[in-house]
């Protein structure tokens, strides 16, 4: 219940801020940065833990501001029953939730680029040493494709940093590495996007 009154007092402070924001300048550009969109959907990330592949699969949710900010959640999970240290056949099981903040270029355009960064807790689950909590961040770039106007489909790589791993046979660098992620993502972004200014021009006229 505590979970449920949070997220929906969350989402009305963002939506008071965005109706004061929409008319106002910024100093990170004159088209504002006023709630733009909800989007949501899915990931499908291929990675590995301790040189051995996996596949994790999950959700996200969130708030467009500006057209090209998001800001929201995130989760996923390891989909594939694999096994770790190096043939001792210890079972492993990995689950992530966390915040999720991107931001895409010229998201106007049929295709653009796109940054995201992952951040939250992990948890890890080893046979024989039990559950342990994590620091996770994942920076990633690629590019998005507007198929139509409420589906967008992503393509991206990135990193995953883990930290504060406790376990006696794992350690950061064994549950880090690269990833490669598709995502699709569903919602509906309103208004215009207004390009900003070229003061150049003026200045020259």
């Amino acid at each position: 219940m505590r979970t449920k009154s949070s997220f929906f007092a969350l989402a009305f402070l963002l939506l008071s801020i965005s109706l004061f924001a929409q008319r106002e300048e910024t100093v990170l550009g004159s088209r504002g940065w006023g709630l733009s969109g909800i989007w949501g959907g899915y990931s499908h990330q291929y990675t590995g833990y301790q040189n051995t592949d996996g596949f994790n699969r999950g959700g996200f949710f969130g708030f467009e501001f500006g057209k090209s900010l998001f800001l929201g959640w995130t989760h996923y999970s390891l989909r594939d029953d694999i096994l770790l240290i190096d043939g001792d056949n210890q079972r492993f099981d990995f689950r992530f939730n966390g915040g999720r903040i991107g931001y895409a270029f010229v998201p106007y355009k049929a295709v653009h680029p796109m940054l995201n960064v992952e951040l939250g807790r992990g948890h890890a689950t080893l046979s024989g040493e039990g559950t342990d909590n994590m620091f996770i961040i994942q920076p990633s770039a690629g590019v998005e494709i507007n198929v139509f106007r409420w589906f967008r489909f992503g393509l991206e790589g990135g990193y995953r940093f883990a930290r504060n791993v406790d376990y006696v046979s794992l350690n950061n660098n064994d549950l880090s590495g690269v990833f490669g992620q598709a995502s699709l993502k569903f919602g509906f972004s309103w208004g215009r996007y207004h390009k900003r200014e070229d003061y150049r021009k003026n200045y020259e006229n």
